[in-house]
């Protein structure tokens, strides 16, 4: 009977014990109160309930941090992390979401600042991994990052040693929470320059930046690579390894049509005035891919030489080539009659003509500079029809020359340059390309003017960078029309067949055959605008060829 009522009183204090406190209990079944079995039983509950609790804990915790990425305390933080790390004035970012370990931002927008090696930047579709942890404790391995847009505007240097530094350390300093390690853009654009002088891009290339432990090195392929008077080379290999020192083109294949063009061993020195030393290894490139639209229509063929490439993004000299041009029977210059001169010799040399002048043997020394260019040590051979050798100068108008110009309405009497039905399809095409595409920017803004949809006082920075794009474009077709009011200078003797001016007895006693040469020489001066070259000969040659 005791028996029964101790095992009854037991039964009874296990369950008041069980519905004590956690602590209690365990202090209850530690002591010597309680039988080994009693323990037991005790443990097993206590471990059980806290295994239940933890499960709670680790799910509360896991729902909270699986939704803390989508709240915007978190968002702003980010923000704040990216806006330190890439030393940017301003952060736009919009689309960020995280989903199965894996980092969604539907486009970032960045201003550099002053501290940084970008004016601007603009990347769109990011992903890479990002666990639940990562971007709050320890480190983040985000593996491949892949975007499929980037726009990047790099700054052309610096306005002090101390920006320098600021840049190298924005560009190649790792950070203590984040590790990248490689990155790959499907559709990459950069640009540098301020000037058509400094001026330079790559555009649509596909790009893969790998990190090492003092640098990176950067592979593009496709798109195209542009830098002053090279422009649109299409990419066939460009593998770049950047350090805090500089950059070095370890491959840099090009080719346009039939030519190419090679900068492997090119090197960009590092500083507040990035310095560029290399050579340009050019073979058989196409004039028209390289000379301003306005001499697309007087000149075409191609040349080949190495030019030494030199001068700095961020100077007003800006990126300067020199090289000696040969043409061996692979390249060829021709002048059409669009020259003056040439007009005139095909009317009153009535045995021959020189609508086109194809030049096929010899060699001129080629060198641009600060906006100009020098042709020198021309001697140029077109069979038995015509040699040419001399100099000329090449450079931008002063404001006086520019501002009379436009006044001087009486140039479109004698000048291509105004006379519609003589100018070239590319050209006519550019010009309403240029109109139609200021005239619908115009509307456009008119439009949201009127429809109240510009109402913000100040563009989110995406529009203010897509406005940026647009400035860019309209400067570089501001350029090709500078282009037609450069000045030349500089003299050219030409010689021409003994027979030239058989019908035309006034030309035959005024430019007389050389014994020497048993041809006809001529001095040819140039000054003034590709327009006006050889229009006065051209003139004296009409006059005196009159029979």
């Amino acid at each position: 009977m005791e028996s029964e009522q101790s095992q009854n009183f037991n039964e009874r204090l296990s369950q008041w014990v069980a519905n004590q406190g956690f602590w209690f209990q365990i202090r209850y079944s530690m002591s010597a109160s309680g039988t080994k079995g009693t323990v037991m039983f005790h443990l097993l509950k206590l471990v059980s309930r806290l295994l239940i609790f933890l499960m709670l804990v680790a799910a509360g915790g896991w729902v909270y941090l699986f939704k803390l990425t989508g709240t915007k305390k978190f968002n702003e933080g980010f923000k704040t992390s990216l806006q330190q790390g890439f030393s940017a004035s301003e952060v736009e970012l919009s689309g960020f979401s995280r989903a199965r370990g894996l980092l969604g931002i539907n486009r970032l927008t960045l201003q550099g600042g002053n501290q940084t090696f970008f004016s601007s930047l603009e990347a769109k579709n990011i992903r890479c991994k990002m666990g639940l942890l990562d971007g709050l404790s320890g480190i983040w391995n985000t593996g491949t990052v892949s975007i499929s847009v980037l726009d990047m505007e790099l700054r052309a240097g610096a306005d002090d040693p101390e920006s320098a530094q600021s840049f190298s350390k924005a560009l190649f300093e790792k950070s203590p929470k984040v590790r990248i390690n490689t990155l790959e853009v499907a559709d990459a654009t950069l640009r540098w320059g301020y000037s058509d002088r400094t001026r330079g891009a790559i555009e649509n290339s596909v790009l893969k930046v790998q990190r090492s432990d003092n640098g990176m090195k950067l592979v593009f392929k496709g798109g195209t690579f542009s830098q002053n008077w090279l422009r649109k080379l299409e990419i066939v290999s460009l593998v770049i390894a950047c350090d805090p020192d500089g950059a070095t083109f370890e491959k840099a294949e090009f080719h346009q049509g039939l030519g190419t063009v090679d900068l492997a061993g090119m090197k960009i020195l590092g500083g507040e005035r990035p310095v560029i030393e290399g050579t340009a290894k050019i073979r058989k490139l196409s004039l028209e891919d390289i000379v301003p639209m306005a001499m697309r229509s007087f000149i075409e063929g191609s040349i080949s030489g190495d030019f030494r490439v030199s001068g700095s993004t961020n100077s007003t000299d800006g990126i300067g080539f020199e090289g000696q041009v040969t043409l061996d029977g692979e390249d060829s210059i021709s002048v059409r009659e669009r020259i003056h001169l040439l007009k005139a010799l095909s009317t009153v040399d009535f045995v021959r003509g020189y609508h086109r002048v194809d030049f096929r043997e010899g060699s001129l020394h080629l060198k641009t500079s600060g906006g100009g260019m020098e042709v020198s040590k021309v001697n140029l051979k077109a069979s038995d029809l015509f040699t040419l050798e001399g100099k000329m100068q090449v450079r931008l108008p002063t404001p006086e020359e520019t501002k009379a110009a436009a006044n001087k309405s009486s140039l479109a009497g004698g000048s291509p340059l105004f006379n519609g039905e003589d100018e070239e399809p590319d050209e006519l095409a550019a010009k309403t390309d240029e109109t139609d595409f200021t005239l619908s920017k115009a509307a456009k803004a008119a439009k949201r003017t009127k429809e109240g949809f510009q109402t913000e006082a100040t563009p989110s920075l995406s529009s203010r960078l897509a406005m940026n794009v647009e400035t860019r474009h309209l400067e570089a077709q501001a350029s090709e029309r500078a282009s037609r009011t450069l000045r030349y200078s500089g003299e050219f003797k030409i010689t021409i067949p003994a027979d030239a001016f058989e019908r035309a007895p006034r030309l035959k006693l005024q430019l007389p055959v050389d014994p020497k040469l048993n041809r006809i020489p001529m001095m040819v001066p140039l000054e003034g605008t590709l327009y006006e070259l050889t229009l006065k000969q051209a003139e004296d040659l009409y006059q005196q060829g009159r029979r």
